[in-house]
C-alpha cells in the first residue's frame, strides 16, 4: 500500500489529500479506487497510438469485470488492493462503467454539446464519487445526495478540465463543447460548485474524505483566472481542514 499511496500522492494529491480525514481501512480502499481510476485514466496519455490505449483499457475493464464476478485479481497492485476492500466487487462493477466512457478519451472529436460532456462526466468524474461514496459508508442515495453528486462532479471535472487544456491542445484535443469558451465552463464549473456548497450542509460527515477535495474549486477557478494552474499545496491543505471542520464546501 505504501507505493500506491505514493503513487496516489503524486498523479491525484488533491483526492489523496481528502482521503486523509478517513480511517485507515477506508483510506486504504479509497486510495486503492484512486490508482485504478489513475490506470484507467492515463491510459489516452500514456498511449501513442488510439488502438494501443483501447487494448490496455480493456484488460483494466476485463480485470475488474473478474473482480465484480468475485474471481481473484489479476497480478497488479493496486487490483490486489481494491480487492481487499470490503466493498470490492460493488466498487469494480462501478469503475467497469468508467473504463467503458473513457474510450472516447482517444477519439480526436470535441463533445457537440454541453449534455454530451455531461454523460461523460457522469460516467467518470460522478461514477468515481459513487465508489468513492460507497468504500466511505456515505449513504448518498437520497434523492438531495444524487443532486450533490451530480453538482459536485460537474464543478470537479470543469476545474479539472480547464487546468489540463493546455496539455490537450497540445496533442491535438479540447474537452471544450463545440462553439463553447473557456469562460462559459468556468461559469459553469462555479455555478455546478455552488449548488453543491449549498447542499453539503447535509453531507453525512463520513463523506468528507471521499468527497471533500471539491472544497477546492474555488481556489483553483481563481488561479485559472490569473493564467495559473496550480494553488499552493498549504492553502489546499487549509481549505480542506476548514472545510472539515465546518461540514460545508
Amino acid at each position: 500500500m505504501d507505493d500506491l499511496d505514493t503513487l496516489v500522492r503524486r498523479v491525484d494529491e488533491d483526492r489523496w489529500l481528502a482521503s486523509r480525514f478517513a480511517p485507515e481501512q477506508v483510506r486504504q480502499a479509497l486510495i486503492a479506487l484512486y490508482a485504478v481510476n489513475y490506470e484507467i485514466a492515463h491510459t489516452a496519455e500514456a498511449a501513442r497510438e488510439p488502438a494501443l490505449g483501447d487494448i490496455r483499457r480493456e484488460w483494466w475493464r476485463q480485470a475488474l469485470e473478474e473482480i465484480a464476478e468475485g474471481k481473484a485479481p489479476r497480478s497488479h497492485p493496486a487490483l490486489t488492493a481494491l480487492c481487499a476492500s470490503p466493498r470490492a466487487m460493488e466498487v469494480a462493477r462501478i469503475m467497469m462503467g468508467v473504463a467503458e466512457t473513457r474510450a472516447s478519451d482517444s477519439e480526436a472529436a470535441r463533445f457537440k454539446t454541453w449534455e454530451a460532456l455531461e454523460t461523460y462526466v457522469a460516467g467518470t468524474a460522478r461514477a468515481l464519487m459513487v465508489a468513492a461514496s460507497d468504500i466511505a459508508s456515505a449513504g448518498l442515495d437520497s434523492g438531495e445526495g444524487q443532486r450533490f453528486l451530480d453538482f459536485a462532479a460537474r464543478a470537479w471535472a470543469y476545474c479539472g478540465l480547464l487546468r489540463a487544456q493546455t496539455f490537450w491542445q497540445a496533442r491535438g484535443r479540447s474537452f471544450i463543447p463545440e462553439g463553447a469558451t473557456l469562460a462559459e465552463m468556468s461559469e459553469r464549473a462555479q455555478s455546478a460548485y455552488s449548488g453543491a456548497k449549498v447542499l453539503s450542509v447535509s453531507l453525512p460527515a463520513e463523506g468528507f474524505p471521499a468527497l471533500g477535495y471539491v472544497a477546492l474549486v474555488p481556489g483553483y477557478l481563481r488561479v485559472l483566472a490569473r493564467n495559473k494552474r496550480e494553488t499552493a499545496l498549504i492553502l489546499r491543505q487549509a481549505r480542506l481542514v476548514a472545510a472539515s471542520a465546518t461540514g460545508r464546501l
